[in-house]
C-alpha cells in the first residue's frame, strides 16, 4: 500500500508513466484480498462442518450407549420409558428427515412427523436386541439404517387415503416397469407402463382422485378447463346491422376477412366500401368480446 501512495504522489506529469504500475499493484492487492476472503470462508465452512460432524457423532454414540444400557428381556426393556424419551429427544432431526423424505400424497409435514414418532413408540425397543443385537450380526446396524425403512413404511401405511395393501401391490407392479420406488409412482406415469386392464383401471382410481372425505373442503379451489362456447352458437340469420353481417361472415369462414372479401360483400349488398371497412373494425371487437364472455 505504501508503494501505491508513493506512485500516486508522483504528480500529473508522471500519470501516464506510472499508471500501468499502479494498476498492476492494485491487481495484486485485490487478488490477495480475494484469496484471503476465500480462505476465511473455507475455514469457517470447514469449522461448521466439523462441529456438525462432532455433534452428529455424539448423538450416535449417546444413542448406542442408551440402547446398550437397556435390559435384555423384552418386558423390562419396553418398560424403560425414560430412556425411550431421551432417545426421541436426541433424534428429533431424524424424525424430521423421515417426514421430509417419505412420499405420501396430500399429507402435511406435521402429520408425517407425528406418525413417524408414533410408529417409533411401537418398535423403539427392538433396535440392538434379539437377532438385531451386534453379537448376532456380522455388521453393526446403525440407528438410521434400522428405523428409516420401518418408520417410512408405517407413515405410508397410516396416511395412505386408500387401502394400503391394494395400492402398494398395484404400485409395485408399475414401479417395476418404471425403475423407481413404488411410492413415487404418479398418475402421469401410467402412460409409460403396460398392465392388465383391471389393474390399470384400479391404478387410475387410486392415483387419480383426491381424498373423497375432504372434497367438500377444497372443491372450490380445484382448477377446471376454461369453457369456450362453440362458434356455431353465434350463428344466426337475424341481424340488421353491417357489423352483425360481418360477424356471421367471419364465423362462416372461421377466419378474419381479407380486403377482397370485404370488397365482394360491398358489391353483393351494395354497401359503400369505406362504410363496410369501418364496420369491419367494430365487428372484430364485438366478436372478440362475445368469444371471451
Amino acid at each position: 500500500m505504501g508503494r501505491i501512495k508513493r506512485l500516486c504522489h508522483k504528480g500529473s506529469d508522471a500519470d501516464a508513466l506510472f499508471y500501468p504500475q499502479i494498476l498492476r499493484v492494485n491487481f495484486r492487492v485485490s487478488r490477495s484480498l480475494v484469496r484471503a476472503e476465500q480462505y476465511a470462508f473455507s475455514k469457517a465452512v470447514n469449522y461448521r462442518l466439523a462441529k456438525q460432524s462432532n455433534k452428529n457423532k455424539s448423538v450416535v454414540d449417546k444413542t448406542v450407549e442408551l440402547y446398550d444400557s437397556l435390559p435384555k428381556d423384552k418386558e423390562s426393556r419396553m418398560a424403560c420409558i425414560g430412556i425411550r424419551d431421551e432417545i426421541i429427544r436426541l433424534n428429533l432431526k431424524f424424525f424430521g428427515y423421515i417426514a421430509n423424505t417419505t412420499l405420501v400424497e396430500n399429507s402435511l409435514y406435521e402429520d408425517r412427523f407425528q406418525t413417524a414418532v408414533m410408529a417409533f413408540l411401537g418398535m423403539w425397543w427392538k433396535y440392538r436386541w434379539g437377532r438385531w443385537a451386534p453379537e448376532n450380526r456380522k455388521g453393526d446396524l446403525s440407528f438410521g439404517t434400522f428405523f428409516k425403512p420401518r418408520l417410512s413404511e408405517e407413515v405410508r401405511r397410516y396416511l395412505s387415503p386408500v387401502s394400503y395393501s391394494t395400492k402398494r401391490n398395484l404400485c409395485i407392479k408399475a414401479a417395476e416397469q418404471l425403475g423407481k420406488h413404488w411410492a413415487e409412482v404418479r398418475y402421469e406415469d401410467l402412460g409409460l407402463i403396460t398392465l392388465p386392464p383391471e389393474d390399470m383401471n384400479s391404478l387410475k382410481a387410486v392415483l387419480g382422485v383426491p381424498y373423497p372425505a375432504d372434497i367438500d373442503d377444497y372443491e372450490l379451489f380445484l382448477e377446471s378447463p376454461e369453457y369456450s362456447p362453440p362458434l356455431e352458437s353465434f350463428v344466426t340469420d337475424k341481424y340488421d346491422t353491417v357489423e352483425e353481417l360481418l360477424i356471421q361472415e367471419m364465423i362462416k369462414e372461421e377466419s378474419q376477412l381479407s380486403g377482397e372479401q370485404l370488397l365482394a360483400l360491398s358489391d353483393l349488398y351494395t354497401i359503400d366500401y369505406q362504410e363496410i371497412k369501418a364496420a369491419y373494425e367494430r365487428a372484430l371487437v364485438m366478436l372478440y368480446e362475445r368469444l371471451k364472455s
